[in-house]
């Protein structure tokens, strides 16, 4: 009787990705990529002109508060954060505001992408306001500052807002990091007005 030297294989054939497939593939990550990426920026440059916006707010709410209530009022400028804080006369300090129960004067912490800088004064314009004097509100913070010890001094404010209507002259930038674009540049003048450089807001 004759043997069969034929064996049935019962192994499937393995198919891998044709090259078509995976151009495919490929071309379509690059469609969802050029979709979300320019929207991811734009949504980050949103948050920058929103955070100018939000700052510019803040600072103008501050000047308003400082005239109609007739207190002391500064603000303490940190990298990720803004901090409105008043005078107290018991204490003879400057003190976070606390609750909601003033609007626009909590403290406002920035978006994780958004970092604030900060340089005080203008010369050309102190002097222009003080015709090469010292006003009012330039004496009474260098009395506050000088009258403080090393604690206040870490925990005081950088901008004083008087009832006056004068403030501590500054320029401050947002900047959103990882971005390319300019920060956005804020002048707080002598006279509490808040003003943004960049005009495209």
């Amino acid at each position: 009787m004759p043997i069969s030297t034929t064996v049935s294989s019962s192994v499937g054939t393995e198919r891998g990705f044709t090259l078509i497939e995976v151009l495919i593939v490929v071309v379509l990550i690059g469609l969802f990529a050029a979709l979300l990426v320019p929207n991811m920026i734009v949504g980050n440059e949103r948050d920058l002109d929103q955070g100018a916006l939000r700052l510019q707010d803040v600072l103008a709410s501050v000047g308003e508060h400082s005239v109609f209530s007739g207190e002391l009022l500064g603000v303490r400028l940190e990298e990720d954060r803004v901090v409105p804080m008043r005078f107290d006369p018991v204490e003879q300090k400057f003190v976070v505001f606390g609750g909601q129960s003033r609007v626009g004067l909590d403290t406002w912490r920035l978006d994780e992408d958004l970092r604030l800088a900060w340089d005080l004064g203008n010369p050309e314009e102190d002097a222009a306001d003080s015709h090469g004097g010292v006003t009012i509100a330039q004496a009474a913070e260098a009395r506050l500052i000088a009258g403080e010890d090393e604690d206040d001094r870490d925990k005081r404010p950088q901008l004083f807002f008087f009832p006056s209507g004068e403030a501590t002259p500054a320029r401050l930038s947002l900047e959103l990091i990882g971005s390319r674009r300019m920060p956005v540049v804020l002048n707080l003048s002598a006279f509490s007005r808040v003003t943004i450089e960049d005009d495209t807001l």
